[in-house]
Formats: structure tokens, sequence, C-alpha cells
């Protein structure tokens, strides 16, 4: 590489800032535009009090989830990508972390002002490899996807808006998008100045005030009031805090199934996960029985409808800095202060007697018989819960295994991680690498399914070269089953046809792996199973893929009730 300049640099500010909010990996994929600043990464000695450890990524995709999981854990993460073909692939990641509450930093370079760049470029209308020609575009495509999108131009400038930027992702843990003109990695600039400053989200005390008097005054008048922990609790640093109000008001309360392991599931309260019809009993029962439903933190999705649908006024929603009481709405209301204030507004009301309790974890039989030796769904988790330890962190993809996998009960707080709102296939194999990355000791398991394992099945890859050891369980049925269910379930209840469209292709999973660096194995019966299982959990220094073959036509009962609105039974 060209040796890198002696004076300080927009490169060194941007790791140093990075460095200082907490971040300390990042995921790339290189490209010529962005490649500079990958060499002042690479250097130990370039910034050695604040160094960042680069990690290469075989798609914008692995770097965008394994990113947006990192996050999860560690309250920052960063992927980095060049111009056009690489941001508008990470675009697809951004936006779930926009949704799902996470400050990604989505890096890019970009075509500079060199005399080889833009300004020749636009003399003799040639195209600019990985353009558009409109050389927005990339910034406009992040505008509505993240708190804050730059193109940032110029040295002196760099410093004042990598931190408004920086700031304003931590501060509404949202993603931020930064485009680097190329000329600017070895740009002379100021070095920080001060800690990086963090925005207050916009709080408007009487609001405050007024929103934790109305909802004292619906919790105190309830005769069955039920929290819902959300996961703004968790992007905020808030568990403990909720915990002390749950603790004062001893009302019982559920999570959702983004933000299931907000607290430890023994924590003194929990009911149970809720995923609407899909709910174990005792969870979907507790809902149903409660005149109150106390939001803190969670977003309200379609999963979910049925409930708003029932009684709107029969909730308080607090998320996104704003308390919905009924239809009344009070704004500026961040959740910390709420929380705060709610306590303080119900101080002398005595700690309520538990109006329900956590039911056994259940996880559905199979919907129909198959033969007894053979692997299905229900059976497999229902081995999930035993073989499961604390120290592991569940990672289901969107697939037929997100509402089975979500009875497996999670001893530990943060041991859950789902996209469970944005709902992109195939995040969940991606994202353990990214959680392998961000804690080490917790190592992750995956329950991905096979058409969503194709759109990333590289990064086994990745897992492998870094030294990673996550388990990617590749429940394989060569159909999207979660969508055949939703679309036609029928299939399953009386043997109609499959949509030709819900089809996947089948893979050797397991040779596939072992190409790429794993270890693997290919299991069919409950037999070789318990084998792999116990081989696997011995093995805690290389990444693991076990090809779970399953009857063509097995569903998890509980993705049956989803898709047909169906209650669960007592005993479910």
């Amino acid at each position: 590489m060209n040796p890198l300049p002696d004076h300080f640099t927009v490169s060194d500010y941007l790791i140093q800032r990075l460095h200082e909010a907490g971040l300390r990996d990042v995921f790339t994929v290189p490209g010529d535009y962005v490649a500079r600043w990958f060499d002042y990464i690479d250097d130990p000695a370039r910034n050695p009090d604040t160094p960042l450890t680069r990690l290469g990524c075989r798609s914008e995709l692995e770097a965008g989830y394994a990113a947006d999981a990192y996050t999860r854990l560690r309250g920052i993460g960063c992927a980095a990508v060049t111009y056009g073909v690489g941001a508008f692939s990470l675009v697809n990641p951004v936006a779930g972390s926009y949704v799902e509450r996470l400050p990604v930093v989505a890096i890019s370079g970009s075509p500079g002002t060199a005399s080889t760049d833009r300004p020749f470029a636009r003399t003799y209308k040639i195209l600019l490899h990985h353009a558009t020609s409109n050389y927005r575009a990339d910034r406009d495509a992040y505008q509505h996807i993240t708190v804050a999108a730059e193109i940032i131009r110029d040295a002196a400038h760099a410093p004042a808006e990598i931190d408004r930027a920086l700031g304003l992702a931590l501060a509404y843990k949202r993603p931020v998008y930064l485009e680097l003109w190329r000329n600017l990695w070895d740009a002379e600039c100021a070095r920080p100045q001060g800690a990086l400053a963090v925005p207050k989200l916009p709080r408007d005390q009487t609001s405050v005030t007024q929103a934790a008097a109305a909802a004292a005054a619906r919790i105190t008048a309830a005769a069955k009031p039920l929290f819902w922990a959300g996961v703004e609790l968790q992007r905020y640093g808030l568990q403990d805090a909720f915990r002390d109000l749950r603790d004062q008001t001893g009302l019982p309360y559920i999570t959702s199934l983004l933000a299931k392991s907000v607290l430890a599931e023994t924590a003194e309260g929990f009911v149970g996960t809720y995923t609407g019809p899909s709910s174990d009993y005792t969870t979907y029962q507790t809902v149903a029985n409660a005149d109150l439903l106390v939001v803190t933190g969670d977003l309200i999705t379609d999963d979910y409808e049925g409930i708003v649908q029932a009684d709107f006024t029969t909730m308080i929603v607090a998320y996104d800095n704003a308390v919905r009481i009924g239809a009344a709405t009070y704004s500026d209301v961040p959740l910390a202060d709420f929380l705060a204030a709610l306590g303080q507004a119900m101080k002398d009301q005595p700690a309520r007697q538990p109006w329900a309790t956590k039911g056994p974890a259940t996880i559905d039989p199979d919907y129909k018989p198959f033969p007894p030796d053979l692997v299905t769904y229900a059976r497999f988790f229902k081995r999930m819960e035993t073989w499961v330890d604390a120290d592991m962190t569940l990672v289901p993809d969107e697939s037929s295994s997100m509402y089975v996998s979500c009875n497996i009960p999670v001893n530990r707080a943060n041991g859950f991680v789902s996209q469970a709102a944005w709902g992109a296939i195939g995040y969940a194999s991606a994202a353990g690498f990214g959680l392998s990355v961000a804690d080490p000791a917790a190592r992750p398991v995956v329950f991905a399914g096979d058409g969503g394992f194709q759109m990333v099945a590289q990064t086994i890859s990745s897992m492998a070269h870094y030294g990673r050891n996550p388990v990617v369980f590749i429940m394989e049925n060569a159909i999207y089953g979660i969508e055949q269910a939703l679309t036609n379930s029928a299939t399953y209840t009386e043997d109609q046809p499959f949509n030709a469209y819900n089809k996947i292709p089948k893979w050797e999973y397991a040779e596939f792996a072992r190409a790429l660096g794993a270890k693997a194995a290919r299991v069919a019966t409950l037999e070789h199973l318990e084998a792999v299982l116990a081989e696997v959990k011995e093995d805690r220094g290389h990444v693991w893929l076990v090809q779970v073959v399953l009857p063509e036509r097995d569903i998890p009962s509980e993705i049956l009730r989803l898709a047909t609105n169906t209650p669960p039974s007592p005993g479910q």
C-alpha cells in the first residue's frame, strides 16, 4: 500500500470518534473508493489508543446484517462499503436497522474532487464506475432510512459533520450514512475537540408529568393491568429501570418477539413472549384477560393488530419519544423520563399481588403423524429446550423456526436476537457472525430456513476464516414454509400442492459448509441428531453447520395457528 501520511487525517478522525462511541469492529466489503480507509484501520501503529478491527465480508448483505446484530450487543455498529454497487446493496440491512432502532453507521467512499474524478467526468461527460450519473443518488437513497445522511466533501467541515451524525445515531438509536469523497481519506483535518456530543432527546416536562399522571390513574383503576416490555428498553439501556418499576408495582409483564430476553426470563413477573395466535396458551390468555396493556418502548406491528382492533382505548404505548394513552398523545416524552415519572406517580401505591404467572414452556406437538424416528420441527425444538445453555444466544431467522423458537426459555438478558419487525429472510446467519464478534463468550445458535440461508450462505466462510464458533442449524425442507402457510395453509392440512414460487432448490448444505472451512453434519433421524448435538456442544472452537432434514410437509403448529388466526388451546 502507499505509505500513510504523517499528518492527522479525516480517516484518523473517523476511527477515533467511532472508537469513542463504543465501536471496536468494522464489517467491510472492499472497493477502490473506500479502500484507503481500510489501510488506516489495518495499520496497528496508526491509532494505537483507539484501534478498530476490520472484518472482511463476502457481501454487503452479510456486512449489514452482521453490523446490525453487533449493534444489538455493543450499542453501535459499522458497515463500510464502496460507492454505488456497495452502497445500494447495503440499503436493505440499513432499512432493517432503522425500523428496529439500531445505530449502525453505514460508510461509503465515493468519487472525489481530484482532476481525474468529478471535474474530469463532467468536462468530458464520462460516467465514473459504480455511478449512476447522479452523484447524490446514494445519499438520497438513505435519507428515509437514516437519522442523518451526509456527503462529506471537504476536510475542514468533516469533523463537525461526523460528530453531528454520530451524535444523532446514538441519541435516536437509528442508522446514519456517511459518504466521504475518496480524496479526503488522506486529507489533513483537526483532531477531536472534547468528548463526542450526544444530543438530548426533545423533552417537555409538562407532557412528561401529564403522561405519567394519566398512566398512573389508568393503572390504578385497572383490575388486571399488564406491562409489555419493549425493545427500546434494551436500546436505551433501561432494563434495570423497567425491572425496578415492575417490582415497585408488582404487575406481570410480557415481551414481544422483537424484545424477547430484554430481561432474563427468570425475572420476577415474566409471563411469556406474546406473538398473537402462535403464543403459548398461558401468555395468550394473560393478554386476553388484561384490561390494560402498558407498552414500554415497543413498536406495534401487524403481528399485534388484533389487540389494537379489539380495543384501542385499553392501551398505553410509550415509544419513539411519545406516549399514547387511548386516543391522547403526549409528545416529547423520552422513555427514561416516562419510566421515572410513572414510578414517582405511583410511589404511594402498594405493589399488587400477581394476577398472572408464567405457565410451562411449551412446544406444540407435530400437527400430523410422522414416523417416530424422524426429526420434525416439534421434536427438534423440544430437544432445544434442554440442549441450549445459558451462554448461548438464540438467533431464529424470519422462517418457520421463529415463532416456535420463541417458546424456548432464555435465562440471560439479550440472549435472543431476531429481526422480528423488518423480517428479512437470511438475516440470522449473518447476524450470528456479528454476534460472535460482539460477544465471543456467548455462542450464537442460529435457526435458519434453507431459503433464507441460501441468500447469505457465504457467511460461513467469514465465520471459519475469523475463527468464530456459531452453530447454524439449517432447517431443510426445500420450501419457503412460512410463506406457504401464509398463502395457502391447506397445503399442510389438506395435502394441497405447494405454490411453485415457494419451492427451493435442494443443496448439500453440509458438504458446502465443509468446503468453506466449517465443521458440518447432515441429520434426519433423532438418534443421529442426538449424537451430533453432543459433538457440537463439546466443540466450542469451530463454526458448525447442521443440516436438519425435515419431512417436506412438516410445519410447526405455531405457524399454522398464526396463518389461520387460531388461538392456542390449553396445553399449547
